[in-house]
């Protein structure tokens, strides 16, 4: 679906047709099949299967790379039942070997006693041993942060990355007091873009607040008007979750008002706006709500302290009276004496399973029968931060 514009192995767009009426040259035991039919076992197959058979022959790889079908391939990597190209990508403290690790997303939803193996991520550049903050994912490409300020967008299926230039302008800083940061696509000009928000105390005593978007189409950073001028309305240091083009972050409100307080930017108007909370959430004490992405719809997860969990998902993106209630898991089926659920979820399953981090801890939660259960890994443990994402042929070139 998504690529950088302009690039010979980018995405074309959504409205051109998925069959691609060439004529393919093919190796000798594949001369007998239809075109349609070699096309249709290609699209299905992983990353590193593709990009071997690029050296198959000339046409081979011109069909690999055109944009129809890196669209196809990720529409159908994004839309697979079998999750068969979903992985799980997560970070650690030093001192282990690998401060990211990265492992299969089915075999994690088993629980017929199969293991599944954590595979130190071998990075294609090198950086200090320190921690690797994972900043966002979509659509196959991560933002990472080997250290805060050098930012670089990767694809761990193909191994390309691009480091971005410097952004920080530091001269009238005494203290960082505010940081937010979301990553997504921009439909409308088919370009990846970052945006970085920063409330700093400066010399003079006062707030200051600088909003910057990175464009990968333009490879430059360039400042944006800031919605209300004052410190962005969320808890610092929260990656952005985007959906439907839109980056967002949430906040409860402080007073007499406990509901919470959802913010979104598009990507593609550069507007700042509000989503409407669930109108029906149920009063009572609860922690500032966690949200997440849930089956590609908005979600929002309110722990009501030494209560319960509830997560909420909005079915219709901009219909507030979509949002319907999913989850309600009592405290006393969860797994933890002491939960600190960090995302609503991480990505829903076969057979409706929900994967999903308690406290430090990759668990997977069946709510017919609100019962969990932690698979089994190897090369793995407590970890900072978990997500999931989904092989990708878009380029970074």
């Amino acid at each position: 679906m998504e690529a950088k514009p302009g690039s010979n192995s980018s995405i074309s767009d959504h409205h051109q047709p998925r069959r691609f009426r060439r004529r393919i040259q093919t190796p000798a035991a594949a001369e007998t099949l239809p075109e349609e039919i070699i096309e249709e076992i290609l699209v299905k197959l992983p990353v590193k299967s593709l990009l071997k058979f690029t050296s198959v022959s000339k046409s081979w790889r011109s069909l690999i790379s055109s944009n129809n079908f890196i669209e196809a391939h990720l529409e159908f990597s994004r839309k697979d039942p079998n999750f068969a190209h979903y992985r799980t990508i997560s970070t650690f403290l030093p001192p282990r070997n690998s401060s990211v690790k990265h492992c299969s997303f089915p075999s994690l939803f088993n629980g017929n006693g199969v293991v599944t193996d954590a595979v130190d991520v071998d990075f294609p550049f090198d950086f200090p041993k320190k921690i690797v903050r994972v900043m966002g994912i979509c659509n196959g490409l991560v933002w990472i942060a080997p250290n805060m300020g050098h930012w670089f967008l990767w694809n761990p299926s193909t191994r390309q990355y691009k480091q971005l230039p410097d952004e920080c302008d530091q001269t009238n800083v005494v203290v960082k007091c505010d940081f937010k940061s979301g990553f997504g696509f921009d439909e409308s000009t088919r370009d990846y873009k970052v945006l970085l928000a920063r409330s700093v105390l400066c010399k003079d005593d006062r707030y200051e607040t600088t909003v910057k978007i990175y464009s990968l189409r333009t490879d430059s950073w360039k400042r944006i008007k800031f919605f209300n001028g004052r410190r962005h309305p969320s808890d610092s240091g929260v990656s952005g979750i985007f959906v439907s083009g839109k980056i967002h972050w949430c906040k409860k409100n402080t007073g007499s008002n406990l509901k919470c307080h959802i913010v979104s930017f598009d990507l593609g108007s550069e507007v700042w706006g509000n989503v409407a909370e669930p109108s029906c959430v149920e009063s009572g004490s609860y922690d500032s709500p966690s949200l997440g992405v849930l089956d590609g719809c908005l979600c929002v997860l309110y722990d009501f302290t030494r209560s319960r969990i509830v997560v909420w998902v909005m079915k219709e993106y901009g219909v507030s009276e979509s949002w319907a209630k999913t989850v309600t898991v009592p405290y006393v089926h969860l797994p933890l004496s002491n939960p600190s659920i960090i995302r609503p979820s991480l990505c829903v399953g076969p057979k409706g399973e929900i994967l999903c981090m308690v406290g430090s801890t990759l668990m997977v939660y069946n709510p017919n029968d609100n019962r969990f259960r932690c698979p089994k890994m190897r090369n793995f443990g407590a970890f900072l931060e978990a997500h999931v994402y989904y092989e990708s042929l878009v380029s970074l070139a």
